[in-house]
Protein backbone atom coordinates (compact mmCIF):
# COMPACT_ATOMS: atom_id res chain seq x y z
CA UNK A 1 0.00 0.00 0.00
CA UNK A 2 1.22 3.69 -1.04
CA UNK A 3 1.24 6.54 0.88
CA UNK A 4 -1.04 9.67 -0.59
CA UNK A 5 2.41 11.36 -0.68
CA UNK A 6 3.37 9.18 -3.56
CA UNK A 7 2.78 10.24 -7.07
CA UNK A 8 2.69 8.60 -10.26
CA UNK A 9 5.76 9.21 -12.32
CA UNK A 10 6.12 7.20 -15.27
CA UNK A 11 4.08 3.91 -16.51
CA UNK A 12 5.00 1.04 -18.73
CA UNK A 13 3.12 -1.71 -20.28
CA UNK A 14 4.07 -5.24 -21.36
CA UNK A 15 2.78 -8.24 -22.62
CA UNK A 16 3.90 -11.88 -20.90
CA UNK A 17 3.51 -14.40 -22.76
CA UNK A 18 3.13 -18.00 -21.20
CA UNK A 19 2.74 -21.00 -22.66
CA UNK A 20 0.97 -19.27 -25.94
CA UNK A 21 -1.18 -17.16 -23.63
CA UNK A 22 -0.76 -13.69 -23.29
CA UNK A 23 -0.88 -11.83 -20.18
CA UNK A 24 -0.98 -7.52 -20.18
CA UNK A 25 0.58 -5.75 -17.64
CA UNK A 26 1.09 -2.09 -16.08
CA UNK A 27 4.18 -1.04 -14.34
CA UNK A 28 4.18 1.99 -12.44
CA UNK A 29 6.09 4.14 -10.90
CA UNK A 30 5.37 6.62 -7.50
CA UNK A 31 7.86 8.60 -5.95
CA UNK A 32 7.82 10.70 -2.68
CA UNK A 33 10.55 13.14 -1.70
CA UNK A 34 12.03 10.60 0.39
CA UNK A 35 11.68 7.13 -1.78
CA UNK A 36 10.01 5.25 -4.71
CA UNK A 37 7.99 2.14 -5.36
CA UNK A 38 7.11 0.45 -8.72
CA UNK A 39 3.77 -1.37 -8.82
CA UNK A 40 2.96 -4.35 -11.50
CA UNK A 41 -0.50 -4.63 -12.27
CA UNK A 42 -2.72 -6.92 -14.85
CA UNK A 43 -4.91 -5.12 -17.06
CA UNK A 44 -7.25 -5.47 -19.87
CA UNK A 45 -6.00 -6.34 -24.08
CA UNK A 46 -8.31 -3.29 -24.52
CA UNK A 47 -6.15 -1.39 -21.93
CA UNK A 48 -2.97 -2.09 -23.68
CA UNK A 49 -3.62 -1.94 -26.91
CA UNK A 50 -5.22 1.52 -25.93
CA UNK A 51 -1.32 2.68 -24.75
CA UNK A 52 0.21 1.76 -27.81
CA UNK A 53 -2.08 3.49 -29.94
CA UNK A 54 -1.06 6.25 -27.19
CA UNK A 55 2.37 6.20 -27.92
CA UNK A 56 3.30 4.10 -25.37
CA UNK A 57 6.25 1.52 -26.28
CA UNK A 58 5.33 -2.22 -26.51
CA UNK A 59 7.36 -4.08 -23.93
CA UNK A 60 7.06 -8.12 -25.29
CA UNK A 61 8.44 -10.86 -22.51
CA UNK A 62 8.46 -14.25 -23.25
CA UNK A 63 8.08 -15.85 -20.02
CA UNK A 64 9.85 -19.19 -20.86
CA UNK A 65 12.71 -17.63 -22.09
CA UNK A 66 13.38 -15.01 -19.49
CA UNK A 67 11.99 -16.75 -16.24
CA UNK A 68 14.94 -16.65 -13.89
CA UNK A 69 15.40 -13.09 -14.64
CA UNK A 70 11.32 -11.93 -15.03
CA UNK A 71 9.88 -9.88 -12.41
CA UNK A 72 8.91 -11.87 -9.21
CA UNK A 73 5.97 -9.61 -8.63
CA UNK A 74 4.52 -9.93 -12.34
CA UNK A 75 5.30 -13.47 -12.47
CA UNK A 76 3.07 -13.80 -9.10
CA UNK A 77 0.39 -11.73 -10.38
CA UNK A 78 0.29 -14.26 -14.16
CA UNK A 79 1.12 -17.14 -11.56
CA UNK A 80 -1.44 -16.66 -9.39
CA UNK A 81 -4.48 -16.00 -12.16
CA UNK A 82 -3.65 -19.76 -12.87
CA UNK A 83 -3.32 -21.05 -9.56
CA UNK A 84 -5.51 -19.34 -7.87
CA UNK A 85 -3.74 -19.28 -3.99
CA UNK A 86 -2.71 -16.80 -1.38
CA UNK A 87 -0.81 -14.27 -3.22
CA UNK A 88 1.84 -14.37 -0.36
CA UNK A 89 2.04 -17.86 -1.01
CA UNK A 90 2.46 -17.94 -4.68
CA UNK A 91 5.44 -15.31 -4.60
CA UNK A 92 6.63 -17.27 -2.05
CA UNK A 93 6.65 -20.22 -4.79
CA UNK A 94 8.38 -17.85 -7.46
CA UNK A 95 10.93 -16.84 -5.73
CA UNK A 96 11.71 -20.39 -4.55
CA UNK A 97 11.37 -21.33 -8.01
CA UNK A 98 13.39 -18.63 -9.32
CA UNK A 99 16.09 -19.44 -6.60
CA UNK A 100 16.33 -22.95 -7.58
CA UNK A 101 17.05 -22.77 -11.71
CA UNK A 102 19.62 -19.80 -10.89
CA UNK A 103 21.33 -21.59 -8.04
CA UNK A 104 21.25 -25.03 -10.63
CA UNK A 105 22.40 -23.06 -13.21
CA UNK A 106 26.01 -22.06 -11.30
CA UNK A 107 26.59 -25.57 -11.07
CA UNK A 108 25.24 -26.83 -14.69
CA UNK A 109 24.51 -25.71 -17.43
CA UNK A 110 20.43 -26.20 -18.80
CA UNK A 111 19.44 -26.38 -21.87
CA UNK A 112 17.21 -23.85 -23.66
CA UNK A 113 13.82 -24.92 -22.75
CA UNK A 114 14.48 -26.80 -19.56
CA UNK A 115 14.84 -24.06 -17.46
CA UNK A 116 10.94 -22.95 -17.50
CA UNK A 117 10.50 -26.76 -17.23
CA UNK A 118 12.34 -26.89 -13.63
CA UNK A 119 10.37 -23.39 -12.70
CA UNK A 120 6.79 -24.68 -13.27
CA UNK A 121 7.39 -28.07 -11.51
CA UNK A 122 9.01 -26.11 -8.84
CA UNK A 123 5.93 -23.68 -8.65
CA UNK A 124 3.32 -26.80 -9.11
CA UNK A 125 4.77 -29.04 -6.04
CA UNK A 126 5.24 -25.64 -4.10
CA UNK A 127 1.38 -24.85 -5.14
CA UNK A 128 0.59 -28.04 -4.03
CA UNK A 129 2.05 -27.77 -0.78
CA UNK A 130 0.54 -24.87 -0.13
CA UNK A 131 -3.05 -26.44 -1.26
CA UNK A 132 -2.51 -29.49 1.03
CA UNK A 133 -1.53 -26.71 4.15
CA UNK A 134 -4.70 -25.16 3.31
CA UNK A 135 -7.12 -28.56 3.37
CA UNK A 136 -5.10 -29.03 7.11
CA UNK A 137 -5.88 -25.24 7.99
CA UNK A 138 -2.24 -24.58 8.77
CA UNK A 139 -1.58 -21.95 6.21
CA UNK A 140 -3.37 -17.98 6.99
Amino acid sequence: MKHRSFKLRWSRYYQFILEGQIFYLKLKAYTNKDEGIKKWELITECTYEKAIRNGHKDNVVIVEDEVSIAPVQALTLIFNRTYGINERDMRTAVVEAQESIRELGKHTEIKFGLEYKVFKRIIELKVKEFKEDYSRGIAI
